[in-house]
Protein backbone atom coordinates (compact mmCIF):
# COMPACT_ATOMS: atom_id res chain seq x y z
CA UNK A 1 0.00 0.00 0.00
CA UNK A 2 3.19 2.21 0.77
CA UNK A 3 4.34 1.76 -2.76
CA UNK A 4 1.24 2.74 -4.52
CA UNK A 5 0.95 5.73 -2.17
CA UNK A 6 4.22 7.26 -2.86
CA UNK A 7 4.10 6.40 -6.50
CA UNK A 8 1.18 7.95 -6.65
CA UNK A 9 2.58 11.04 -4.67
CA UNK A 10 5.59 11.47 -7.05
CA UNK A 11 3.50 10.96 -10.08
CA UNK A 12 1.38 13.72 -8.71
CA UNK A 13 4.55 15.92 -8.19
CA UNK A 14 6.04 14.79 -11.33
CA UNK A 15 2.40 16.43 -13.57
CA UNK A 16 2.69 19.66 -11.55
CA UNK A 17 6.14 20.06 -11.77
CA UNK A 18 6.04 19.60 -15.52
CA UNK A 19 2.58 21.90 -15.67
CA UNK A 20 4.04 24.77 -13.39
CA UNK A 21 7.03 24.95 -16.07
CA UNK A 22 8.08 28.55 -17.55
CA UNK A 23 7.73 28.92 -21.36
CA UNK A 24 9.85 31.44 -22.64
CA UNK A 25 9.49 32.86 -26.36
CA UNK A 26 11.65 35.07 -27.93
CA UNK A 27 11.25 36.53 -31.12
CA UNK A 28 14.43 37.91 -33.39
CA UNK A 29 14.58 39.28 -36.74
CA UNK A 30 17.78 41.27 -38.75
CA UNK A 31 18.05 42.05 -41.69
CA UNK A 32 20.62 43.42 -43.61
CA UNK A 33 20.84 44.51 -47.57
CA UNK A 34 22.89 45.33 -50.07
CA UNK A 35 26.27 45.05 -47.94
CA UNK A 36 29.22 42.67 -49.30
CA UNK A 37 30.06 41.43 -46.31
CA UNK A 38 32.87 39.29 -46.99
CA UNK A 39 36.18 39.64 -44.61
CA UNK A 40 39.41 37.95 -45.35
CA UNK A 41 42.87 38.02 -43.47
CA UNK A 42 44.86 37.93 -46.84
CA UNK A 43 45.10 41.12 -49.23
CA UNK A 44 42.69 40.30 -51.49
CA UNK A 45 42.29 42.29 -54.39
CA UNK A 46 38.81 43.67 -54.56
CA UNK A 47 36.04 42.66 -56.97
CA UNK A 48 34.10 44.85 -59.44
CA UNK A 49 30.31 44.55 -60.91
CA UNK A 50 28.09 46.18 -62.80
CA UNK A 51 24.57 47.39 -62.41
CA UNK A 52 22.20 46.47 -64.55
CA UNK A 53 18.82 47.83 -64.62
CA UNK A 54 16.12 45.60 -65.30
CA UNK A 55 13.58 48.74 -66.16
CA UNK A 56 13.39 52.29 -66.58
CA UNK A 57 10.18 52.17 -64.89
CA UNK A 58 10.45 52.85 -61.44
CA UNK A 59 8.24 50.19 -58.65
CA UNK A 60 6.65 51.19 -56.09
CA UNK A 61 5.72 48.71 -52.91
CA UNK A 62 4.06 48.87 -49.36
CA UNK A 63 5.71 46.37 -47.30
CA UNK A 64 4.11 46.67 -43.59
CA UNK A 65 5.97 45.38 -40.70
CA UNK A 66 3.67 44.26 -37.54
CA UNK A 67 4.08 46.35 -34.67
CA UNK A 68 5.53 44.24 -32.44
CA UNK A 69 7.89 42.87 -35.02
CA UNK A 70 8.70 46.85 -35.63
CA UNK A 71 9.25 48.22 -31.92
CA UNK A 72 10.83 44.85 -30.22
CA UNK A 73 12.30 42.76 -32.46
CA UNK A 74 13.47 45.87 -35.01
CA UNK A 75 14.07 47.78 -32.19
CA UNK A 76 11.91 50.94 -33.31
CA UNK A 77 14.90 51.64 -35.80
CA UNK A 78 13.78 53.30 -38.58
CA UNK A 79 16.81 52.49 -40.18
CA UNK A 80 15.98 48.70 -39.52
CA UNK A 81 12.70 49.29 -40.66
CA UNK A 82 14.12 50.98 -44.15
CA UNK A 83 16.55 47.51 -44.59
CA UNK A 84 13.99 45.20 -44.17
CA UNK A 85 12.23 46.47 -46.87
CA UNK A 86 14.82 46.89 -49.37
CA UNK A 87 15.25 43.11 -48.67
CA UNK A 88 11.46 42.14 -48.57
CA UNK A 89 11.22 44.38 -52.21
CA UNK A 90 14.15 42.73 -53.95
CA UNK A 91 12.99 39.62 -53.06
CA UNK A 92 9.53 40.20 -54.37
CA UNK A 93 10.87 41.70 -57.68
CA UNK A 94 13.57 39.10 -58.00
CA UNK A 95 16.49 41.39 -58.37
CA UNK A 96 19.87 42.24 -56.55
CA UNK A 97 19.32 45.37 -55.35
CA UNK A 98 17.37 48.57 -56.07
CA UNK A 99 18.90 51.79 -57.03
CA UNK A 100 17.88 55.15 -55.67
CA UNK A 101 15.45 53.58 -52.83
CA UNK A 102 13.52 55.75 -51.65
CA UNK A 103 11.10 55.60 -48.37
CA UNK A 104 8.03 57.13 -47.04
CA UNK A 105 7.34 55.39 -43.57
CA UNK A 106 3.91 55.76 -41.92
CA UNK A 107 3.66 55.15 -38.07
CA UNK A 108 0.99 56.32 -35.51
CA UNK A 109 0.97 54.90 -32.32
CA UNK A 110 -1.56 57.49 -30.75
CA UNK A 111 -4.02 56.75 -33.59
CA UNK A 112 -3.39 52.98 -32.89
CA UNK A 113 -1.89 51.42 -36.10
CA UNK A 114 -1.32 47.91 -35.65
CA UNK A 115 1.54 47.73 -38.33
CA UNK A 116 4.56 50.23 -39.66
CA UNK A 117 3.79 50.84 -43.37
CA UNK A 118 6.93 51.15 -45.47
CA UNK A 119 6.64 52.77 -49.05
CA UNK A 120 9.61 51.84 -51.02
CA UNK A 121 10.30 53.28 -54.53
CA UNK A 122 13.32 52.48 -56.90
CA UNK A 123 14.46 50.58 -60.01
CA UNK A 124 15.53 47.23 -59.81
CA UNK A 125 18.93 46.12 -60.74
CA UNK A 126 20.70 42.97 -60.87
CA UNK A 127 24.61 42.26 -60.63
CA UNK A 128 26.18 41.44 -63.93
CA UNK A 129 29.81 40.63 -65.21
CA UNK A 130 31.58 40.33 -62.01
CA UNK A 131 35.44 40.61 -62.47
CA UNK A 132 38.47 41.07 -60.48
CA UNK A 133 39.54 45.03 -60.70
CA UNK A 134 42.21 46.34 -62.75
CA UNK A 135 44.59 48.69 -62.05
CA UNK A 136 42.24 51.62 -63.47
CA UNK A 137 39.42 50.61 -61.44
CA UNK A 138 42.19 50.31 -58.51
CA UNK A 139 42.74 53.96 -59.43
CA UNK A 140 38.99 55.15 -59.11
CA UNK A 141 38.76 53.81 -56.16
CA UNK A 142 41.21 55.29 -54.34
CA UNK A 143 40.17 58.50 -55.60
CA UNK A 144 37.10 57.58 -53.07
CA UNK A 145 34.02 56.50 -55.20
CA UNK A 146 31.79 55.85 -52.66
CA UNK A 147 30.94 51.87 -52.38
CA UNK A 148 27.83 49.96 -50.60
CA UNK A 149 30.26 49.63 -47.59
CA UNK A 150 30.28 53.29 -47.18
CA UNK A 151 26.61 53.69 -46.56
CA UNK A 152 26.84 55.30 -43.69
CA UNK A 153 28.49 58.71 -45.62
CA UNK A 154 25.59 58.34 -47.94
CA UNK A 155 22.29 59.72 -46.94
CA UNK A 156 19.17 60.25 -48.78
CA UNK A 157 17.98 63.95 -49.29
CA UNK A 158 14.29 64.35 -47.20
CA UNK A 159 12.21 67.30 -47.95
CA UNK A 160 10.00 67.85 -45.43
CA UNK A 161 6.30 69.93 -45.43
CA UNK A 162 7.78 72.83 -43.60
CA UNK A 163 10.93 73.54 -45.56
CA UNK A 164 8.63 73.68 -48.82
CA UNK A 165 6.15 75.97 -46.87
CA UNK A 166 9.43 77.85 -45.20
CA UNK A 167 10.53 77.84 -49.65
CA UNK A 168 7.68 78.95 -50.23
CA UNK A 169 7.38 82.96 -48.29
Amino acid sequence: MKKIMLTALFGAMFVMGASAQKVNQVQYQETEANLLGVTANAAVRPLTVELKIKSQQRVREVVKIPRTIALFAMKGDPANWRSYAVYEVSRRQNCDMLVAATFNIKYDEVAGDKEVEVEVVGYPADFANWKTATDADLEWIRKGVYTTSDRTAISAAVRTEVEDNVKKR
